[in-house]
């Protein structure tokens, strides 16, 4: 089974992935429920004690909410991550996979929401056992949360073009954008799109690369401006040229 995936987006731009297979997705979930052990023991600690030391009825109703609240922390931890992590646990960041759409795009707070409920069922019948028999049955690794969710892990970085694009040269001081930019916010796959952009626009009808420009840009700009005056050729000329060029400086 091969762990290269390659992406079309919707602005035809085609980026490759190499898909996080069972190894690398065990050891990055061995790391996360490390840190969620102390949850799930405290949860368990709760849930003996009300059952054995209580009142029954008083006894039942903490169990039940010791088991909700034990669940509700669990779940809530990955979806914490993901959503505002882009995609990455602390053990995905640790082993350097991220949770991404099947299209190649960040997922959502519904995605996470789905692959992360489903997760109960991988887990069963012990350490993802479902998981992984899911995983072994389809070609991208894909657990049934995965499948559910539309969502696939990837690991960190995608495959640069054959020809990538070299950086434009452009004086700092010649930055329209450059106070605002901040290139952080730009994440791997985002780049490759500009990159890919740059490497071809010369070859695209004016027209259509206008549209690519804002396509791209535009999602990448609302993170770090209200204006909505971009020209978004020159605002990815500089984001790529500040992510690249200029970070050595």
């Amino acid at each position: 089974m091969s762990d290269h995936l390659s992406i079309e987006t919707p602005e035809q731009i085609e980026i490759d992935y190499s898909v996080a297979g069972i190894g690398s997705r065990f050891y990055a979930a061995l790391i996360d429920i490390a840190l969620l052990l102390p949850i799930l023991l405290v949860g368990s600690y709760v849930y003996v004690r009300a059952a054995s030391d209580l009142d029954e009825s008083l006894g039942n109703w903490l169990a039940a909410i010791a088991g909700i609240a034990t669940f509700a922390l669990q779940w809530g931890y990955y979806m914490a991550f993901e959503i505002t992590t882009n995609g990455q646990s602390p053990g995905k960041r640790a082993l350097g996979l991220r949770v991404i759409k099947a299209q190649g795009y960040p997922i959502s707070f519904s995605d996470s929401a789905i692959r992360n409920i489903v997760r109960v069922v991988d887990f069963l019948p012990l350490f993802y056992g479902v998981g992984m028999l899911t995983m072994l049955m389809n070609k991208n690794w894909q657990r049934l949360g995965d499948l559910a969710a539309g969502t696939l892990v990837v690991k960190e970085g995608a495959k640069a073009s054959p020809n990538p694009a070299k950086a434009p040269t452009i004086q700092k001081s010649a930055f329209v954008y450059g106070a605002w930019i901040q290139p952080e916010q730009v994440i791997d796959r985002e780049l490759i799109a500009i990159r890919e952009y740059i490497s071809r626009r010369e070859s695209l009808p004016r027209l259509r690369r206008l549209q690519l420009a804002r396509t791209i840009g535009s999602p990448i700009a609302q993170r770090m401006t209200s204006s909505d005056m971009i020209d978004y050729d020159v605002f990815l000329e500089e984001v790529y040229a500040l992510k690249t060029n200029l970070d050595a400086d």
